[in-house]
C-alpha cells in the first residue's frame, strides 16, 4: 500500500464515486483506517457501505438521518442538510438497471467461468433496444443507449476495461447493493404495469 495515499485521499474518492477493490492503494487505506474513515461521514449523516466478499464501498445517506429529516419538529435540533442527492431514473434507465441486475444474478447463480461479468457494448444495446419500438431513429437511439451506458459508468454500475471493437464493460457487484432482490422485484412490477410513479420508484443518491 502506498503510504502517500492517506485516509483523505479516501474520503475524497467516496464522495466522487465507489471504490473498488482493484484500487489497491484506496482500498487498503479503506481497511487500515476503517473506523476513522467511518466515524468522518457519521459526522455528515452518511454511511460508508463496504462489501468485503464483492470488493466494493460507496456512501449512502443514513436511515437515521432520513427519519430525523422527517420527524425534525418534534426535536431540539435541526436536521443536518442531505449530503447526496436522489437521482430519479428515467424509464430506460430502469430498465437497463433491471436488465444488468438479473443478468448479474443468473451470472452467479450458473456460476459461468470468470469472476466478473463482461458484455459488449454491442450486447448492451441489444438487450435494451426492444424497449425503444416507438422511436424508429436508428442514430437517434443508439446515441440515447450510449449515453445511458455511459451514465451507468458515472454511476460506477459499469466499468470499461476494453476500447477495441466498441468497448468491453464489466458489470460491477455494486448494483446488487444498489438494487436489492426486494427492490428488484418491486420495479419488476412495476414496470410490468408501466406505473405514473416509475420513476419515484427507482432513485439512486449521487453526490
Amino acid at each position: 500500500m502506498n503510504p502517500a495515499i492517506t485516509h483523505r485521499h479516501v474520503i475524497i474518492r467516496l464522495l466522487n464515486g465507489p471504490i473498488y477493490q482493484e484500487d489497491l492503494d484506496l482500498w487498503g487505506r479503506l481497511g487500515a483506517e476503517w473506523e476513522r474513515i467511518k466515524n468522518h461521514f457519521l459526522e455528515m449523516g452518511l454511511e460508508v457501505a463496504r462489501d468485503d466478499s464483492a470488493g466494493y464501498a460507496f456512501i449512502r445517506q443514513s436511515e437515521e438521518t432520513d427519519e430525523v429529516i422527517e420527524e425534525w419538529e418534534d426535536t431540539e435540533t435541526a436536521p443536518l442538510p442531505r449530503v447526496l442527492r436522489r437521482t430519479r431514473l428515467t424509464f430506460h434507465q430502469t430498465i437497463f438497471m433491471v436488465i444488468l441486475r438479473e443478468e448479474l444474478m443468473r451470472f452467479e447463480q450458473e456460476q459461468e467461468e470468470g469472476d466478473h461479468l463482461y458484455r459488449s457494448a454491442l450486447d448492451l444495446r441489444e438487450v435494451v433496444l426492444p424497449y425503444y419500438p416507438e422511436m424508429h431513429d436508428e442514430k437517434k437511439i443508439h446515441r440515447q443507449i450510449s449515453g445511458m451506458i455511459t451514465k451507468f459508468e458515472e454511476w460506477g454500475i459499469l466499468k470499461k476495461v476494453r476500447d477495441k471493437d466498441g468497448g468491453l464493460y464489466r458489470v460491477e457487484r455494486i448494483i446488487k447493493a444498489k438494487l436489492p432482490p426486494e427492490k428488484l422485484a418491486e420495479v419488476k412490477d412495476q414496470i410490468k404495469r408501466r406505473t405514473p410513479d416509475l420513476d419515484d420508484t427507482m432513485e439512486d443518491e449521487d453526490v
